[in-house]
């Protein structure tokens, strides 16, 4: 979970999964609340609200905010989107990492929108078709323990996970949450079945835990719970940030090395959506550098996906091929490391 009180960009405290955030409060027949723009993210609430805020004073739209909790939160709202598809409530949907932006628009559940403010977004981070794309970079990072790790030193390298001095003492989210399901299919993308399943039939041997998040394994590994283990770089941050004694790393940056995931956070518009003008000028102020900006400093966002000169060696993913395999291979990981 965020550490409420380290983030700076947060005004409010979160009361309720659901929030209307207007900043014309008078009633229901205000120009503003007429158009009104609804938005599902997986982002972090605290994250999300003073961008909001900032979005409404600037155009005086309002907008209706919908998130989720972290173990369900990228799923749930998708199923959400899904379920609704024939009498969509989401105008915009901001996706905390990509995949499952890709599978909606593979099912025709995403609208086009070449907003004007993705010009400079690299091909690379946005769907050929502009049914999604991605301003900021979250990335993968390996936590390690200073205390435990010792003279063997952080961890580096994802097969570093696999050091018997450290069995048992290493912890990663059950692919079935978040992002690491993403991961999970990604490398099975870059190493194929064998090699794939190997790595994650060693890591069940070597006493891996499964946790139900990954705030949860950098907190565990801050407490000296764990030797290492993986998560994203703000929960890493927030752990940091929080006064825990954690190393955090990139993985695999050898010339040798894939180097670490990176996932766009997606931005899209709903196909069928009731507000689609006031859903273009949301999705123009998401992918707008400001934002980047905005994400980077609070710690969330690891770069802007229109400069990653300097964000580390990135694995070169095809997110709509991890994407339609991800289920098959969250399936397949997720068994393994049981040892079903």
């Amino acid at each position: 979970m965020i550490k409420m009180a380290r983030l700076t960009l947060s005004l409010f405290t979160v009361v309720a999964p659901f929030s209307t955030l207007s900043c014309n409060r008078s009633g229901g027949n205000s120009p503003a609340s007429a158009g009104a723009v609804v938005l599902y993210t997986s982002v972090d609430e605290p994250y999300v609200r003073p961008l909001i805020d900032r979005f409404q004073k600037e155009t005086g739209i309002a907008v209706t905010l919908l998130t989720d909790t972290e173990a369900a939160k990228s799923v749930g709202l998708a199923e959400r989107i899904r379920a609704e598809r024939d009498h969509p409530r989401c105008d915009v949907w901001w996706d905390n990492e990509v995949f499952l932006s890709a599978r909606l628009a593979g099912e025709g559940i995403l609208m086009p929108y070449d907003s004007p403010a993705a010009a400079d977004i690299p091909a690379a981070y946005k769907n050929p078709g502009h049914l999604w794309a991605g301003s900021v970079l979250r990335v993968r990072v390996l936590v390690s323990s200073p205390g435990i790790t010792g003279s063997l030193g952080p961890a580096r390298s994802l097969t570093d996970l696999l050091r018997p001095e450290w069995k048992g003492k290493i912890a990663i989210a059950r692919p079935t949450a978040g992002t690491t399901g993403g991961h999970v299919a990604a490398l099975y993308a870059a190493w194929g079945e064998r090699r794939a399943d190997e790595f994650f039939r060693r890591l069940h041997d070597n006493g891996v835990t499964l946790v139900g998040g990954n705030s949860i394994v950098a907190d565990s590994v801050g407490n000296g719970d764990f030797a290492a283990g993986l998560c994203d770089n703000d929960d890493a941050a927030s752990t940091q940030g929080g006064g825990k004694k954690i190393d955090m790393n990139l993985p695999d940056q050898t010339d040798a090395g894939e180097g670490t995931l990176a996932m766009p956070c997606a931005v899209a518009m709903v196909n069928g959506c009731p507000h689609s003008q006031n859903a273009k000028k949301l999705i123009d102020f998401l992918l707008s550098s400001k934002v980047d900006a905005a994400l980077i400093d609070a710690k969330f966002a690891w770069c802007s996906t229109r400069d990653t000169a300097k964000a580390g060696k990135l694995m070169k993913v095809d997110y709509q091929a991890v994407a339609e395999a991800m289920p098959q291979n969250i399936r397949r990981a997720t068994m393994i490391l049981e040892g079903r």
